[in-house]
């Protein structure tokens, strides 16, 4: 794990190289506009994409392309670490939202949300990090467009990992739930905003349609599992009875479900959909 380290602290410097671009572009904005300054900046975190061995699963002609299971082994490694994470959300913070470089990253982290937001670590600083880095990408992804948002829908729903689908507020991490309501609630936005709808091109539409389609079918029968799981673990525990077992998992619906990522799936379902509500 030493390269790893060696490669966090030449990230964070990088980033800090960054910041003072920023700093001078904000207090000191050279006679040419900063042109050659943002060039730099922007190369900087191409560079930093780069070290981390980023894979654009679009690729560069825009078109799908297949990932190799290692294809992502140099970001976990690193995002094992806590100080990894910590450059991960300062990396975020330094993205323009709706840069092509946001979505790549951000589609390296749907990919792995379990790795990223499972369980919440025992140590205080690395719990705190993990939550600061759920907050930024959805910060993040607050500034995406529709094409995005379908890429990071698609990310999750071609994963290897099930990502950890929680109510709000769980004490195991609702990290990746807080990702996931994000995108959900840009998209409605995006669709149903009279000032910016009109520039969602029918092809975005079909693909994000075709993307949430896949991801609503994840998360029902994901609740459907959980919800039998409920039912036979109340039947076990307790003698049947109606309202005994009504009240009981009503409570456990509300600990165990991820009843917000259902609500906020609920302008983009049809009416079929409409009837696992």
């Amino acid at each position: 794990m030493l390269a790893a380290r060696i490669a966090i602290e030449d990230g964070l410097c990088l980033l800090l190289d960054v910041d003072d671009i920023d700093r001078v572009l904000q207090f000191s904005p050279p006679q040419d506009g900063g042109i050659q300054l943002r060039r730099k900046r922007q190369m900087l975190l191409e560079g930093l994409a780069a070290s981390l061995q980023l894979v654009d699963p679009l690729g560069k002609s825009g078109h799908a392309v297949g990932l190799a299971p290692n294809d992502d082994l140099v970001f976990l490694r690193l995002v094992s670490l806590p100080k990894g994470r910590k450059l991960l959300f300062r990396y975020i913070q330094l993205l323009f939202p709706g840069g092509e470089l946001a979505r790549i990253v951000c589609m390296a982290i749907f990919r792995h949300l379990r790795f990223l937001f499972g369980g919440l670590p025992s140590d205080k600083g690395a719990a705190e990090t993990t939550i600061d880095l759920a907050k930024t990408v959805s910060t993040c992804v607050n500034g995406m467009d529709l094409r995005a948002l379908s890429a990071c829908l698609v990310a999750v729903v071609c994963s290897s990992e099930q990502p950890p689908l929680r109510p709000l507020g769980s004490p195991a991490g609702d990290g990746a739930s807080i990702i996931l309501k994000s995108v959900l609630e840009r998209a409605t936005e995006l669709l149903t905003d009279p000032h910016v709808a009109g520039k969602c091109s029918m092809p975005n539409r079909a693909l994000w349609q075709a993307s949430f389609d896949e991801f609503f079918s994840l998360l029902t029968k994901y609740c459907l599992s959980k919800y039998e799981t409920i039912i036979q673990s109340i039947f076990s525990q307790t003698q049947p009875g109606t309202e005994i077992i009504s009240s009981e998992s009503t409570r456990a619906i509300s600990r165990e479900m991820p009843v917000e990522l259902l609500r906020a799936s609920l302008p983009h379902t049809d009416e079929h959909q409409r009837s696992f509500y």
